[in-house]
């Protein structure tokens, strides 16, 4: 699980220049980015589990890098009030974290990169 949180708070501290178009080299990242706002949040909550009710879903970024390619980073707030940064690999594999874990090591969710 550490090495998955380092891997995360890596690529939010870099700052990638990331692609936010349909086109990004990840297929569920540019399927979620075709759907409404309330169905992006349904569908990233279903996949964070843990009796989350998605409320709000914010597309963080891809990143673009050679190391990284195509890894999309989004945010859900739950009903309840938790949030998770999900990490989004082209091959659908998830990440799953709870936002107050990236806060407490100076990153933060909801925002952009």
């Amino acid at each position: 699980m550490w090495r998955a949180l380092l891997l995360l708070a890596a690529a939010i501290t870099v700052g990638f220049g990331g692609a936010q178009a349909a086109g990004s080299g990840n297929p569920i990242h540019d399927r979620l980015l075709s759907l409404p706002p309330a169905e992006q949040a349904k569908t990233l909550a279903r996949n964070v589990g843990q009796g989350c009710i998605g409320t709000l879903a914010f597309p963080m970024g891809v990143i673009s890098t050679d190391k990284w390619k195509s890894l999309a980073y989004w945010s859900v707030r739950c009903k309840d009030g938790r949030s998770f940064a999900i990490q989004i690999a082209p091959n659908a594999q998830m990440f799953v974290i709870d936002c107050r874990t990236l806060q407490a090591n100076g990153k933060e969710c909801f925002k952009k990169f």
